[in-house]
């Protein structure tokens, strides 16, 4: 009697279970793109709020307009002295080492780091199986370049709907 439970129990597992999880059924929608482009959406939106919450808004802002402002004076200044703008140049570099410190923050990626890993694992497991599926006509995406296009859209979006630095 437990000999044929525990064989009902593993067909069970084995009927459902395994298929589920090698891909062989999509998990959300009926399109793969559109599963991919949902997962990546969220997965954005986790980040961005992460780097909102968690990096400095103000100091990043106010970093970016002050190299707007050098930018536009050395444009001015290669007219006039080249050596005025080079040395424009070099404050620029400085204040852009220092943004990308604010904007590279580890504890920021270490946090988003882990959840993205599994997100690429969920991805891989459902759609790695099959192949490109996402045809353009000038190329064709599988779930990598599928999930890393939808990604960067939904990121600028993202940036620019919640004003994200």
């Amino acid at each position: 009697m437990n000999q044929t439970l525990n064989e009902t129990i593993v067909g069970a597992v084995n009927d459902t279970v395994i298929p589920t999880l090698i891909g062989q059924t999509a998990p959300f929608l009926s399109s793969p793109v559109l599963d991919i482009a949902l997962i990546a959406l969220v997965g954005a939106l986790f980040t961005t709020l992460v780097n909102k919450f968690l990096s400095d808004q103000v100091k990043i802002k106010a970093l970016r307009a002050d190299m707007k402002k050098l930018q536009k004076k050395v444009r001015e200044m290669m007219k006039k002295d080249p050596k005025k703008a080079q040395a424009l140049q070099s404050e620029i570099m400085k204040k852009n080492l220092e943004n990308m410190k604010h904007a590279m923050n580890p504890k920021i990626m270490l946090i988003t780091m882990i959840p993205m890993l599994f997100l690429f694992f969920f991805i891989k497991t459902y759609y790695g199986h099959l192949g490109e599926f996402w045809d353009l006509g000038f190329t064709q995406f599988g779930w990598l370049g599928t999930y890393f296009t939808c990604s960067v859209i939904s990121s600028i979006a993202l940036k620019k709907i919640l004003d994200v630095a």
